[in-house]
């Protein structure tokens, strides 16, 4: 078993941690005799990563004749369009295009001013021709229009207009050829002709329907389409697609290939196929793998060759991705988040009669397939490793940088994003090309050229500033702040979102002084603040999603245990703990404290206290913090008194921590996740901030949906409702 050594940063390197000062700061600034201006800015904002991008800036009247374009271009995400002839790169500033026939790179839109919020991207699934994205155009902070797009022409057509929104994929998945594309709508599976639909030619969405279900009760194996109804497995071949969507009722659904030992829930399973049909290899709640041969035209059940669920002892698991080898070998890998803390642990094993490791990666990524899936690349730190997916042997590695985002060109190309610059790698041949700089560490002009540095890498810039050309070593003078006309210089600024500010004084005519960023100094109110509040009672379901997703977001929660939780999950205890986050008390019964069954009285609270303390510290090590609440966030006044003559503060949550109650029994009040949110949302826009309650794990109840499924879209909204988000401690009385 091979072991990848590195000091390294996971999938979400995008949201890494950034220095402890946030705000925006300028800094670098060169002024040549021709009024053209450089300077850089960072961004330490709550939820995003730190870079540093060059701005330019053509001054006239004392200032910028034009909004300051910003130069470098960090690969926040990338994707390959027009058959390999355009790369696309995308961040907070906007959305830049490479050339890579004419080496060019120049932005095709860009932000007006600088992003003040944590303004994560969405992602984009690309054809695999590159001709087409697929994309969910956010129009409320769960939900948007599912969009397909000409990536050469940008005309667009709407397949959904209330498609949930997820930070993390696009609900469609294309056709090996890019001739067509499923997608779910409403708890229906459908395909669509993309060229069809933009020439507006496209047959009624009613002959389009493949069945019930969501994206995940699909899948693409070579040309044909398998689509798993309750516990029925079909093959539909691609050329049928059509008859089946119109003629369903009478044909059917397509070939059975067999029947499921139990039903398959489209919300919290999934399934993959191999090319030639004859394998499936289904995760049930993301826990339970098991690897099925398939039949042809029955529906027999299918016979089972491993079936067991994933266990750890060293942590718990986060996701996995199933690889097929040429030959139809199912492999599959695992990232799991240690229960002693510390990176997260990836792993790929082969499914045989077991689970039979073959490569460990540190903090690795998700796999990035090439595209005929022969080739797998991961991330670990600043390295890239590139692997056979059949032999698992390491064909190519690249280094210098922490890595961001790659995409592949064909089988032999990788384009790799870094924290410094983007590359061109070659991995058949070795070769290494750096393309542009993804941030600068300097900057400063030569002549009429920009020089710009990073590392130790440097570019010379032309006057169009789109074509990057790399120096031996930096040719540029010392940076001058003045030209006889202008003067520029950092100074203070009332604004607490920026930590300076980069103003131009006028030397000749009339004295005057602005701001290069009108923004930059207008006053603005401190962030106010919000605490997330897990509460842990009795299931450790989700949990590590949500450690990962605050690692992602890099925020701290605060987590409410309770003494039933400490006893039946001791290692998830020692990962809260370990995870950096602030842990509280539930108290030790999750009862409710206010129902008539028994007395509450001090003696019941400070033992109900203490016993948690002491579950807490004999499981860990560790101490509570001094906050609580009450099961349920139900307390009288007098209960709460009790526990501050014990030395505790209690913590309510917003809506009067009625919002709980709402997530544990929201099917019996017809409440959604989304729903919940958005009335946490309007109490906290209410109040100017509060503590927001996740219940953690799954209640046994009829709910197919839940807040901590949907973190990632409750912390983004948060951050760009214009809140910071910090542990519970922060905000308590």
């Amino acid at each position: 078993m091979m072991q990848l050594r590195a000091a390294c940063i996971a999938a979400a390197i995008l949201f890494a941690a950034f220095p402890l000062g946030a705000g925006i700061s300028f800094s670098n600034a060169d002024l040549n005799s021709n009024d053209e201006l450089l300077f850089t800015v960072r961004q330490n904002l709550p939820g995003t990563v730190s870079y540093q991008s060059l701005f330019y800036a053509k001054l006239a009247n004392g200032a910028p004749v034009e909004t300051p374009r910003v130069i470098t271009c960090y690969p926040e995400r990338m994707e390959l369009l027009s058959d390999g002839s355009v790369l696309r790169i995308r961040n907070r500033y906007g959305t830049a295009q490479y050339s890579p026939a004419k080496k060019t790179l120049k932005y095709v839109q860009r932000a007006d001013t600088i992003p003040q919020n944590s303004m994560r991207l969405f992602p984009c699934s690309t054809s695999p021709d590159g001709k087409w994205n697929c994309f969910v155009q956010k129009t409320g902070f769960a939900e948007g229009a599912l969009v397909i797009e000409n990536a050469v022409t940008g005309k667009t057509a709407t397949l959904d207009m209330h498609a949930p929104f997820s930070y993390d994929v696009v609900p469609v998945k294309w056709a090996p050829d890019s001739s067509l594309v499923l997608y779910s709508k409403n708890g229906t599976v459908y395909f669509c002709s993309p060229d069809a639909v933009m020439r507006g030619v496209e047959s009624s969405e009613a002959y389009r329907e493949i069945g019930q279900g969501t994206i995940a009760s699909v899948c693409w194996a070579g040309s044909d389409v398998f689509y798993i109804d309750g516990d029925i497995i079909y093959k539909i071949n691609v050329k049928e697609l059509y008859a089946t969507g119109l003629y369903a009722d009478v044909i059917g659904k397509g070939a059975p290939q067999g029947r499921l030992p139990e039903l398959f829930d489209a919300q919290r399973d999934m399934f993959s196929v191999n090319k030639t049909g004859t394998s499936l290899l289904l995760i049930k709640s993301g826990k339970v793998f098991s690897y099925h041969v398939l039949k042809h035209n029955s529906s027999e059940y299918v016979s089972v060759a491993f079936s067991r669920p994933y266990v750890n002892t060293h942590g718990s698991l986060l996701d996995a991705v199933v690889l097929w080898s040429t030959g139809g070998e199912p492999f599959v890998w695992m990232r799991i988040i240690p229960y002693a803390g510390g990176k997260t642990q990836a792993a790929v094993y082969r499914i045989t009669n077991t689970f039979a490791p073959v490569l460990t990666v540190e903090d690795s990524c998700r796999p990035i397939l090439c595209a005929d899936g022969t080739l797998a690349a991961f991330f670990s730190g600043s390295t890239v490793y590139v692997y056979n997916v059949s032999a698992w042997k390491r064909v190519g590695e690249l280094n210098g940088e922490t890595m961001v985002s790659a995409v592949w060109s064909g089988n032999s190309t990788l384009y790799v994003g870094g924290s410094k610059s983007v590359r061109k790698w070659d991995v058949t041949s070795g070769a290494v090309e750096t393309l542009f700089l993804s941030s600068a560490d300097s900057c400063a002009w030569s002549g009429a050229t920009a020089v710009v540095s990073n590392d130790e890498k440097t570019f010379l810039l032309d006057k169009t500033l789109s074509v990057w050309a790399q120096a031996a070593s930096s040719t540029a003078s010392g940076a001058s702040n003045q030209n006889g006309r202008y003067r520029v210089f950092l100074g203070s600024t009332p604004n607490p979102r920026f930590e300076n500010a980069l103003y131009v004084r006028t030397l000749a005519g009339k004295a005057v002084t602005k701001p290069v960023f009108p923004e930059s100094v207008k006053k603005e109110a401190a962030r106010k603040k919000v605490a997330l509040a897990f509460d842990a009672y009795n299931s450790a379901d989700g949990l590590p999603a949500i450690l990962a997703t605050l690692d992602t977001y890099n925020i701290r929660g605060t987590f409410f245990l309770n003494g039933e939780f400490i006893k039946r999950y001791p290692n998830e205890t020692k990962q809260i703990a370990a995870s950096g986050n602030a842990c509280a008390s539930l108290f030790f019964s999750s009862l409710d404290l206010t129902s008539n069954a028994f007395i509450v009285d001090e003696n019941f609270i400070r033992r109900g206290l203490a016993r948690n303390e002491d579950e807490f510290y004999h499981c860990t090590g560790k101490e509570l913090s001094i906050l609580w609440h009450a099961p349920y966030y139900r307390a009288t006044d007098e209960m709460r008194n009790f526990g501050k003559k014990a030395g505790y503060v209690y913590v309510d949550a917003v809506n009067g921590g009625k919002g709980e109650t709402v997530i544990e029994a929201a099917a019996t009040h017809g409440e959604s996740a989304i729903r919940i949110i958005e009335t946490h949302l309007a109490s906290l826009a209410k109040n100017g901030g509060g503590v927001v309650p996740v219940a953690v794990g799954f209640a046994q109840s009829a709910r197919t949906d839940y807040v901590h499924q949907n973190l990632d879209l409750l912390v983004s909204a948060i951050l760009d409702s214009g809140f910071d988000i910090v542990d519970a401690e922060a905000i308590s009385d």
